[in-house]
């Protein structure tokens, strides 16, 4: 009877074990998740270092709150974060990136609930430039020994570029930084960039001296050191120190600000080049390589061999529209389909210089393609004064949809909600390339038809203002504003390559206040003058967020100094296609919302770049 009651003890025991081992620590099965109300993520709040060589790890926990009590739930939950380049998640293991760091929440989810904690990934990085590759003798051993102490002020480097302030997309992909060396005896120099995301230094030597100065790149893995890790982040301080392999002292730079936008720029760029024969190039944002090819030509499909450009997109890419030969020819060169084989490409209308049928200037589609707006002021009244609407199918004029005015219209942009077209209003006929003493008008359409013209900015004695383009979200327009000298129209103030021009942004509608963008319109360390010929504003078509707000990027071109890269005389000088981003908010609030630009890094800086249109996506046919 012992052995039989023992028996039966053990039996229990083995039993109740075996069911202990099916519940959590408060005696409850930890599959059950009833009653579960939040998740607490430990820690709350933690900062990771993590490099190149050597990534971060950790192990987190979720806490879950029942109506019993708390219990462990991180063998349950899904871990996971909102910026998966930082790192990414084994169970509750995290592990960091090699490539990056950055600010992220981390998130614990199960059952439908969902617990948050921040982290902040502090990513370091020293690279050394290979002996050759920066120019000059090999680096030292160890090159951080020559920058310990004290800067010594009578050595410091000038730095130069990028503009201080500037706000760059993580994708651009490339970045040069131009700085003077200081004294002579600075062989040495360190690029230092720092944020609370970011600890990466760079050591090298000057190169080729660039009109007194040095231009680093920075390699691929470097930029994506920088740009990724502080995508949508703080500010990055940049910093440049110079000193010697001996390390008898070094001097330090200023420091300037840089900021990364929080999404990649999309879309593509189309702009037009006077390299060679001149045509227009494109470029696909969302490539893995920004590398411009040229896509049409003055002697492409059966052209006739002069220069073609002034030209327009359909926002989904898919259609363009130029004009062949410019002001006082103006022939349509229409593709109607930008997928189709290159021998079927191209339509041209209107087959001599002395018709005006189907002559163009400049043009804008319409939000979806179906119709173009265009003008051309090269004409007599009543066709100098008509705003032409165009099949978007075949190019061709639709003459029952123009809109006829009692002056001469010029630059038109068709707004993205299309509902509105603004356009220049040409207070001095020359050319429809060149007019002068223009205001900004706009038509709104209801219904079918178009109502008359509304003044948004008023002509005025001493300006020209003109090329207006609207915002994505059709919330505003920006224009070029030139300032004349007394009796002048020529082409100091001809609304084509102005050296006085500046970008100003206003809202849609009539007696509304015009916001001067000086950020992006103020020059460079290296130029002499504010006259920077910045002509030819577009936007990029996608709003971006920004934090809690949004971000709009425009391209400009410009006569303005690239650093240490000088185009020539700011009259008369290549012009460079720059960008620059916009706070749209802070222009609604009447604001200046811009920031400070940059040049395109991957245009061709031996010739001139204009008019960069941009489109959703870069459509490409066969071959």
């Amino acid at each position: 009877m012992r052995r039989q009651n023992l028996l039966l003890f053990l039996f229990g025991a083995l039993v109740l074990s075996c069911n202990n081992a099916n519940v959590g620590g408060n005696g409850q099965d930890p599959d059950d998740l009833t009653g579960l109300s939040a998740i607490r993520v430990e820690p709350p709040d933690l900062t990771l270092e993590s490099s190149a060589t050597q990534v971060a790890t950790y192990g987190y926990k979720a806490i879950g709150t029942f109506p019993d009590g708390e219990r462990d739930l991180s063998s349950r939950v899904t871990f996971y974060l909102d910026n998966s380049g930082v790192g990414q998640f084994n169970q509750a293991q995290f592990q960091g990136s090699n490539r990056q760091g950055g600010d992220t929440k981390v998130y614990a989810q199960v059952g439908g609930i969902t617990g948050s904690a921040h982290l902040l990934v502090h990513f370091s990085a020293t690279v050394k430039i290979a002996p050759g590759a920066g120019g000059g003798a090999a680096l030292p051993a160890d090159p951080s020994l020559s920058f310990k102490g004290t800067a010594v002020a009578t050595r410091s480097p000038q730095l130069v570029y990028p503009n201080n302030g500037v706000m760059l997309p993580p994708n651009i992909q490339s970045l040069e930084v131009h700085w003077k060396p200081g004294q002579a005896a600075n062989t040495l120099f360190q690029l230092s960039f720092q944020s609370p995301s970011t600890n990466v230094t760079t050591y090298t030597r000057c190169g080729t001296p660039v009109n007194n100065g040095c231009i680093f790149a920075l390699d691929a893995d470097t930029y994506s050191y920088v740009a990724n890790s502080n995508s949508g982040g703080q500010p990055v301080s940049l910093t440049v120190r110079g000193s010697d392999d001996n390390a008898t002292g070094f001097g330090e730079s200023a420091t300037f600000q840089m900021q990364f936008s929080q999404e990649n720029v999309n879309g593509g760029l189309y702009y037009w080049t006077t390299s060679g024969n001149t045509g227009i190039m494109r470029v696909d944002f969302g490539s893995s390589s920004l590398t411009p090819t040229l896509f049409l030509t003055p002697n492409q499909n059966g052209l006739p061999g002069t220069c073609v450009g002034c030209h327009a997109i359909s926002r989904d890419g898919t259609k363009m529209v130029s004009s062949l030969g410019g002001q006082n020819d103006g022939r349509l060169v229409y593709i109607a389909n930008m997928a189709a084989a290159p021998a079927n490409l191209v339509t041209l209308n209107g087959t001599t210089a002395a018709s005006s049928n189907n002559h163009v200037q400049f043009a804008s589609f319409n939000p979806d393609g179906s119709r173009f707006v265009a003008i051309y002021g090269d004409a007599p009244a009543p066709e100098r004064n008509t705003l032409f609407m165009h099949d978007g199918n075949t190019g061709l004029r639709i003459s029952g949809e123009s809109v006829v005015l009692t002056f001469e219209p010029d630059h038109p942009d068709w707004s993205p909600n299309g509902g509105m077209i603004a356009f220049s209003h040409v207070g001095q006929h020359q050319t429809s390339q060149r007019p002068f003493n223009c205001g900004i008008d706009m038509v709104q359409q209801t219904g079918t038809a178009w109502g008359q013209p509304t003044t948004v900015v008023p002509i005025t004695p001493g300006k020209n203002r003109y090329n207006p383009n609207f915002a994505p979200d059709s919330s505003f327009f920006i224009y070029s504003e030139s300032t004349c000298a007394t009796g002048s129209t020529g082409d100091d103030c001809d609304a084509d390559a102005d050296p006085s021009a500046k970008t100003w942004a206003v809202k849609p509608q009539a007696g509304a206040t015009a916001v001067a963008l000086a950020k992006a319109s103020a020059g460079g360390v290296m130029d002499t003058q504010t006259a920077l010929s910045d002509t030819y504003p577009r936007f990029s078509p996608f709003q971006q967020k920004q934090g809690a707000g949004r971000l709009f990027w425009v391209t400009v071109s410009s006569r303005r100094k690239a650093g240490l890269r000088d185009p020539g005389a700011y009259n008369g000088g290549k012009q460079w296609l720059w960008m620059f981003a916009v706070d749209p908010d802070k222009v609604a609030a009447g604001q200046d919302g811009s920031y400070p630009g940059f040049f395109l890094p991957f245009q061709d800086l031996s010739t001139s770049n204009h008019i960069g249109q941009w489109t959703q996506r870069v459509v490409t046919g066969p071959g």
